[in-house]
């Protein structure tokens, strides 16, 4: 494979989910696995760069905003992980490299719109967007020459990817080199300078952004395959009804199968993230929740999955109250005096099985699918192992929900580290899908997809709720995927939700 990234040019990655962009992103900054073997030539700023080399250029010359958000310290306050450590030949140097750095990260929260609390956060208060955030801050922190973004804005509202693609461009204008990796078609056309299509491992073509428009001037099949997927996204090709499934009628529907009544929420410092929240889900609806990223969407749904316990109100799905056995675990472990166990992991990720009640150990009624699946998962388990604690494996309903959301086999021997986050993404599906769920709460699930991907992956959702008739409840900033799904929607602002009428 050759690539090129010119001085004040963005070159936007583009491809498949597990076709190796991020193994790609991780070789340009000489983070090889143990077993890996590397060839080939690799130039920067007109001189060779030998493979040995590349670790005195990591964070300088080339800085790289990573795609999983786990990268973030997690005993780190986010101030602090934004600054960095100050550097400097003696004290003084070093107190004057700490104050640049400080009025630095200033500038670059105002520019991102967080607020100065969020400098003393861990990683864990954060939301999806927010913890996007700062990982580009921390990479644009260094001014480095070339800057490698892999993925830099799902979970981001359009407020926030728009200062995101000012950063780029405005690096770019001043002679830095941007390579993109994105699956957001849209943000790339919108600033990229070109486009190159990665799949299985190598370029299939690089092309103008103006001919990516145009999918009979591709020479690639695959490329032509993915430019015509970006027309049909905005020829409004609707694949889901817009309307009740046809499972409703028959599990007789007309109540709800989620109620919510005056929810409320408010952070271990007593601020309030929501309050007066009312939700009243239907079998069969498809709820899409939006918001500005921070807004508290996040945290609604895992309050709603009974894996936090909100500070006033209550969840009921089909009349019981979801809390008992859930909830009042996740508020004890909330309010903990120390928010990490002794070994660094976070008591907020992984507090108990995944949706699984650490009392009965039966299957929760509501399933969330986070925009984070590698939290879910035991790092220490097989992808076969998680599978299990849902249901049988080998069983048929297993086998039929692995082929409809295209999860090989193989995989299943893996740890999660072992696959691509798409791949796992996946694998997150069907094991919410195997328990069952009277409701399905994705959380930004496939913003990290390629746009086939999302595709196949909502096509299979929408399908799976037509026989089964589960509530789903989607959170995305996708308003192109939000008019095509759902059949209403809710916004969450200041601390309040407001419902608009039928997407229709």
């Amino acid at each position: 494979m050759t690539l090129s990234v010119h001085e004040g040019e963005i070159l936007a990655l583009v491809g498949a989910s597990g076709s190796g962009k991020s193994v790609l992103a991780d070789a340009l900054m000489g983070l090889f696995d143990a077993n890996a073997v590397a060839s080939g030539e690799m130039w920067f700023d007109g001189s060779r760069v030998a493979p040995g080399d590349l670790g005195n250029l990591r964070g300088h010359g080339i800085s790289l905003v990573p795609q999983g958000v786990s990268s973030l310290d997690p005993l780190m306050r986010v101030g602090e992980q934004v600054r960095g450590e100050a550097r400097g030949a003696d004290r003084r140097a070093r107190r004057e490299d700490a104050r640049r750095r400080m009025v630095r990260q200033r500038e670059l929260f105002e520019a991102y719109g967080l607020a100065s609390e969020v400098e003393r956060m861990y990683p864990h208060e954060l939301s999806g967007g927010m913890a996007r955030r700062v990982l580009l801050m921390c990479a644009l922190m260094e001014e480095p020459r070339l800057l490698i973004a892999d993925e830099p804005t799902p979970g981001m509202d359009d407020e926030s990817a728009a200062v995101a693609a000012r950063d780029l461009r405005a690096f770019a204008q001043d002679g830095g080199g941007v390579l993109l990796i994105t699956h957001d078609l849209d943000f790339a056309l919108s600033i990229a300078d070109r486009l190159a299509v990665f799949r299985e491992g190598t370029v299939v073509e690089e092309t103008s952004v103006s001919a990516f428009r145009r999918a009979e001037a591709l020479r690639d099949p695959y490329a032509r395959e993915l430019s015509r997927a970006w027309i049909r996204l905005h020829e409004d090709d609707n694949w889901a009804s817009g309307a009740l499934c046809d499972a409703c009628g028959k599990q007789g529907g007309d109540g709800s199968v989620l109620v919510a009544r005056d929810l409320a929420f408010a952070r271990r410092n007593g601020d309030a993230v929501f309050a007066g929240v009312d939700v009243n889900l239907a079998p069969g609806a498809r709820l899409a929740l939006r918001g500005v990223s921070g807004a508290g969407k996040t945290t609604l749904c895992r309050v709603l999955a009974g894996q936090l316990m909100p500070s006033a109100g209550a969840v009921l799905v089909d009349g019981e109250p979801i809390g008992d056995g859930w909830g009042q675990r996740a508020g004890r472990r909330f309010r903990a005096e120390r928010p990490f166990r002794a070994d660094g992991s976070s008591r907020a990720d992984r507090p108990f099985k995944e949706g699984r009640s650490h009392r009965t150990g039966r299957a929760c009624p509501v399933q969330l699918v986070s925009q984070h699946p590698e939290e879910a998962f035991d790092p220490a388990l097989s992808l076969r192992a998680s599978l299990a604690e849902a249901g049988d494996v080998d069983g048929p309903g297993a086998g039929h929900l692995m082929r409809i959301f295209s999860v090989e086999g193989e995989w299943l021997s893996r740890r999660p580290h072992e696959v691509s986050g798409g791949q796992l993404m996946r694998v997150a599906l069907v094991r919410a899908l195997m328990a069952s769920p009277r409701v399905l709460i994705c959380d930004e699930s496939t913003a990290s997809l390629d746009l086939l991907s999302q595709e196949e992956i909502w096509r299979a959702v929408v399908d799976c709720q037509e026989s089964e008739g589960f509530g789903l409840i989607v959170v995305s900033h996708d308003s192109s995927l939000v008019e095509r799904l759902a059949t209403e929607e809710a916004w969450l602002e200041n601390g309040h939700l407001v419902r608009n009428s039928s997407t229709n």
